[in-house]
């Protein structure tokens, strides 16, 4: 009875709290699908890049899941490339929640690096029942009874600079937000828009050991919150192991496993460590991502890379 309570009051702050970013989850094995979250990132790999992600539920048996598609390619030469997401979000019996979106990046040699400007643009698609959730006060209008369902268009952009060694990037994911019943698409304008500052830099020691300590910081006016994590390059950096710290309520440890040239698996299990976390279980998150190399030979074959 008290897991089931902590998890409806969960998934009230989830529903509520994130109705305006709701398909750009903050993964715990972010190093795999960076265009998600940044549109800028197309291309970065040169090579045709696909990655699927599944995450199990967060919050416990009744917390939301997520699945990527992730797919992006330089085309014709180094400065264009372009992808896409499919991205679905579950909460039982609560929300289905559905992007799909397509990305754009041009790409500027500057310095030892390059600059990529990025743009996406897609549909997103919700049907919800709040109906479902147990709540102090039944009558609460920002939970209606009626399924609500809707497609409408989303937007974002994202500016990269990167080197062999290190990049920075900042993206505003989502330009749009969930229209309300008696709103029209061009009324659904974000109040608190999502800004997404990312940035690594990779410590060569040699390529038996490497060190890439990384940083996910995560704002808007109603909350901020960030993610640190390190990665250790093993085995002529076949295998890489790290951990990271998403605060503030999370503890994360990740493996990732280059199987062969085009094959990597990569896994992340993150534990609660906020209050609630006796009556959490800890959330499975499984990346697989292909590559077919190289179409521009520009950036080392190698796995670690970003």
């Amino acid at each position: 009875m008290l897991r089931n309570l902590l998890i409806s009051l969960l998934l009230v702050m989830v529903v509520s709290g994130s109705a305006q970013n709701t398909l750009v989850p903050s993964v715990s094995n972010y190093h795999l699908t960076w265009t998600t979250i940044n549109p800028a990132f197309s291309g970065f790999r040169d090579a045709i890049s696909v990655s699927s992600l599944y995450r199990s539920a967060l919050y416990g048996e009744l917390g939301p899941s997520d699945m990527q598609l992730n797919v992006h390619t330089p085309v014709g030469n180094s400065k264009v490339a372009i992808g896409g997401v499919v991205a679905y979000n579950n909460v039982p019996e609560v929300s289905n929640l559905y992007s799909f979106m397509t990305t754009y990046a041009y790409r500027l040699y500057l310095g030892s690096g390059r600059l990529s400007m990025g743009l996406s643009a897609g549909m997103y698609g919700v049907n919800s029942d709040l109906s479902q959730i147990a709540l102090r006060d039944p009558g609460d209008p920002a939970f209606p009874d009626d399924v609500y369902q809707r497609w409408y268009p989303n937007f974002g952009t994202g500016i990269l600079y990167y080197t062999e060694r290190l990049f920075v990037g900042l993206s505003v994911p989502e330009l749009l937000s969930i229209p309300k019943e008696d709103q029209s698409i061009g009324e659904a304008k974000l109040e608190n828009y999502r800004f997404i500052l990312t940035g690594a830099y990779l410590f060569d020691f040699s390529r038996e050991f490497r060190l890439k300590p990384s940083i996910w910081i995560d704002y808007n006016q109603a909350y901020t919150s960030f993610k640190a994590s390190i990665n250790v390059g093993l085995m002529d950096s076949r295998v890489f192991i790290g951990g990271a710290y998403d605060y503030p309520n999370f503890a994360i440890a990740l493996l990732n496993f280059q199987v062969n040239r085009q094959w990597l698996i990569g896994y992340a299990y993150t534990i609660n460590t906020g209050p609630v976390r006796k009556v959490l279980g800890g959330s499975h998150e499984v990346v697989l991502r292909w590559e077919l190399r190289p179409v521009i030979s520009t950036i080392p074959d190698d796995p670690f890379y970003f």
